[in-house]
């Protein structure tokens, strides 16, 4: 069922003005499902709890610029989960688009926020709260305005190259754990991950690297010291179209 393109500034007006609550098909499609698992009586309450992260968008860029779909996706293993998609109304997505997840069994954290610009591999950030998630959501707007390339990518960037060229094989997952802190997963299965500092200068790096054992990859310092990371927890850091997202 198809649906008009509406803006998420004019979604969160429908939903406060009480749009969406009915639980029939017609309007929870109008409302943003396009695929899902679960009984289709469902789906109401299912939009209420991961549309707070819409609701709490406050960005005018975000609010204007862009348009929300919702998918309730079925794991392998572990229970339902639900993500919103946020993708721009006009134009092609250049890194623009990203999805927030809830209760995702993949995931170390509630809420997970997946972005085009930082992969699709781990997420850009995740986070206990709703609070927290919108937060950091509300501060990427004038980053996707102004086409702004925040340094962390290059970091990751580099610490995937450091890794590829020490382990022979790119890592399965590269998690931001604070600033220019990240862990990473060699495979699917690895039982422990493990722990680098990446920076444009060694001296932005924390004193325990002691100046040694950096390498310069791509212009960005890595330092790996081969500790392994904190068992992964939810963290507190800063910061297709239909059907053609990324599916986890």
């Amino acid at each position: 069922m198809s649906r008009e393109e509406i803006s998420v500034r004019q979604w969160q007006e429908q939903f406060k003005a009480g749009a969406f609550n009915s639980s029939d098909i017609h309007t929870q499609c109008t409302a943003g499902w396009y695929d899902w698992f679960c009984q289709d009586h469902a789906l109401a309450g299912r939009l209420k709890k991961i549309g707070r992260v819409v609701i709490g968008i406050t960005d005018p860029f975000i609010l204007d610029n862009y348009y929300v779909w919702f998918k309730n996706n079925c794991p392998m293993s572990g229970p339902l989960y639900d993500d919103a998609r946020f993708e721009p109304l006009e134009g092609e997505r250049n890194g623009k688009y990203f999805l927030v997840s809830l209760d995702s069994p993949h995931e170390r954290a509630k809420w997970s926020l997946f972005t085009e610009r930082y992969g699709f591999d781990a997420p850009e950030f995740d986070c206990r709260n709703i609070r927290e998630m919108v937060q950091y959501v509300n501060g990427m707007g004038q980053e996707l305005a102004q086409g702004v390339q925040p340094g962390f990518l290059q970091e990751k960037q580099a610490v995937v190259s450091y890794l590829l060229q020490h382990n022979g094989a790119p890592p399965h997952a590269v998690y931001r754990e604070g600033p220019h802190l990240y862990s990473y997963y060699q495979g699917r299965r690895s039982p422990l991950s493990k722990r680098l500092l990446a920076a444009y200068t060694p001296e932005t790096l924390p004193p325990e690297t002691g100046g040694k054992n950096l390498e310069q990859v791509g212009g960005i310092y890595v330092f790996g010291d081969g500790a392994a990371a904190p068992a992964p927890q939810k963290i507190v850091q800063k910061g297709a179209k239909r059907k053609a997202g990324p599916e986890r």
